[in-house]
């Protein structure tokens, strides 16, 4: 008899820990680059009464940030996160289906931003 309560609770346990695995958000898992709309290349952000570049560089997941290698790029299943390499907070927000041909809606430091493709006159 007391086999079998030692034999029933690891079954238990090992049935209990099998459903405890962590699975991971469909939400988060980026898409493959070459099936996501084409948003790699320059862009004009005005922020702060200044303007900036942007030059998006999906193959190696950064962004040139006015000539420097500043930025980290994040994809996820909707959208692009940008944020410092150096910090974990996230400076952009875009999302795929705001991507239009000369420029993209979008979050910055929680405020609504438009990016311009550089070489377009908008």
């Amino acid at each position: 008899m007391r086999s079998q309560i030692v034999s029933f609770s690891l079954i238990s346990l090992l049935f209990f820990f099998g459903f405890c695995t962590e699975k991971k958000n469909p939400a988060d898992l980026a898409p493959e680059v070459s099936k996501l709309p084409a948003f790699g290349g320059e862009w004009i952000l005005e922020w702060e009464n200044k303007t900036h570049s942007l030059n998006i560089q999906p193959e190696e997941n950064k962004v040139l940030w006015n000539g420097a290698g500043d930025l980290s790029l994040e994809l996820d299943s909707v959208g692009i996160r940008l944020r410092p390499s150096d910090e974990e907070t996230i400076k952009g927000y875009f999302l795929y289906s705001d991507l239009k041909p000369k420029s993209w809606i979008g979050t910055w430091e929680n405020r609504v931003v438009r990016l311009i493709r550089k070489g377009s006159q908008e």
